[in-house]
């Protein structure tokens, strides 16, 4: 008898220390999480394109402040509104009007050239099929012969920057699949907040209410048999609901702060 009351009391300890060292490490993942997130959302802060006018540009060019370039004729889509939006260039054949570079401190800048500013122009005619107007011809001779190479500020960013979007949304995923079942809402409510909810704070949503972070257990379904959690609408309703509030947000703080403060949705 006092053998089997020293197992169970050796079994009941293990299970106990076992079920700290699992809650010590989904705690250490989720500061890793957290971390994870705060590095990529400043780092898409600090490189999101700000206009930035042609006489900087000129600026940058001379002294040797410009590191890597591209010409456009737009971006893809003037609708975005948030620093987070991934609206890419719309090239158009020609090098202008719309001109984008990063500087040595990882900024990304672009300005219009042709459009009403007045700066140095080819002293022979310029190849219309080729360039927009004469200012993007004069300014695209001077950077040919500074030897820097047209890449776009979305490549050229540090590889491990670049990777840790992609491995936040699959360490995320892998908990949300592999992890203990979800008790506030199901995995497809949590996953629609994940996708949905802009500038990537569904992430610190899910991170502060849901297991492996909460000690809370999934509930019982009710007399019914239907499930008591947060099905996938709502979900889809918190990203919809939360995209559009967090719109509205930012006009209004790049109203009262700049563009410099609050950039708008031109690339990350």
């Amino acid at each position: 008898m006092r053998l089997m009351t020293g197992d169970l009391a050796r079994r009941d300890s293990g299970g106990v220390a076992e079920g700290r060292g699992r809650r010590r490490w989904w705690q250490a993942l989720r500061i890793l999480l957290v971390v994870g997130w705060v590095a990529w959302a400043a780092f898409a802060w600090w490189s999101a394109p700000r206009e930035a006018g042609t006489a900087r540009a000129r600026s940058d060019l001379s002294t040797g402040r410009l590191v890597s370039y591209e010409w456009a004729g737009g971006w893809s889509s003037d609708n975005g509104w948030s620093w987070t939006d991934r609206v890419e260039p719309r090239f158009s054949g020609r090098s202008g009007p719309l001109f984008i570079w990063r500087t040595t401190d990882w900024r990304v800048h672009y300005a219009q050239f042709d459009r009403g500013s007045i700066g140095p122009v080819p002293s022979e005619p310029f190849d219309a099929v080729r360039y927009s107007g004469p200012e993007a011809a004069a300014f695209d001779l001077a950077v040919q012969s500074a030897n820097l190479q047209p890449r776009w500020s979305g490549v050229d960013v540090p590889p491990p920057l670049r990777a840790l979007p992609t491995l936040l949304l699959l360490t995320t995923l892998a908990v949300l699949v592999l992890g203990p079942a979800p008790a506030r809402g199901t995995r497809w409510c949590w996953l629609w907040v994940l996708t949905g909810v802009p500038f990537g704070l569904g992430l610190l949503w899910w991170l502060a209410r849901e297991r492996p972070w909460s000690p809370a257990e999934p509930p019982a379904p009710d007399p019914s048999g239907r499930d008591p959690r947060d099905r996938w609408y709502v979900g889809l309703l918190a990203g919809i609901a939360t995209s559009i509030v967090v719109s509205l947000a930012m006009y209004g703080l790049r109203q009262v702060f700049g563009e410099w403060l609050v950039p708008p949705g031109a690339g990350s």
